[in-house]
């Protein structure tokens, strides 16, 4: 399996010059199931979270009576996983994953209660070409959402 982004069909900036004026470097991630460790970069995996500190949360006012339990992503991803092993999902599976993917009241959740963020992508410098060092040279990007 290549690893690495095959050339460009055309030249972007050749046909739009002033683009070149924006040209950075960009790294495009191929996330594979695995099960990484906190020490590890990963999209979606375990974070590195000091013990002492509390989890992050969402403060901002929105609507969060509705969503998708983090139990049902999760066994969502695992049905369409063995699905596509075998090359399509089951009855019982497409009736599984019909249920799993409708969004779930939560109606004590208030509009403005404070809400865990959910970990999309821890990445360390050493596994990202030309990542910047952060505050105070740290080497860790850490990127959270809200669930809502």
């Amino acid at each position: 399996m290549s690893r690495t982004t095959p050339p460009r069909p055309v030249n972007i900036e050749a046909l739009f010059l002033k683009l070149a004026a924006f040209r950075g470097t960009t790294t495009r991630l191929h996330p594979r199931p695995g099960r990484p460790d906190a020490a590890a970069s990963s999209v979606g995996g375990p974070m590195l979270w000091p013990a002492d500190e509390p989890w992050p949360v969402c403060t901002e006012p929105h609507k969060r009576s509705s969503g998708y339990r983090i139990a049902d992503v999760r066994r969502e991803r695992q049905v369409l996983a063995d699905a596509w092993a075998r090359d399509r999902p089951t009855d019982e599976e497409r009736d599984l994953l019909k249920e799993l993917d409708r969004r779930h009241r939560q109606r004590e959740i208030a509009d403005t209660d404070p809400i865990p963020l959910v970990v999309l992508a821890q990445l360390y410098r050493r596994d990202v070409p030309g990542l910047p060092p952060g505050p105070d040279g740290c080497d860790l990007l850490q990127v959270f959402w809200c669930p809502f």
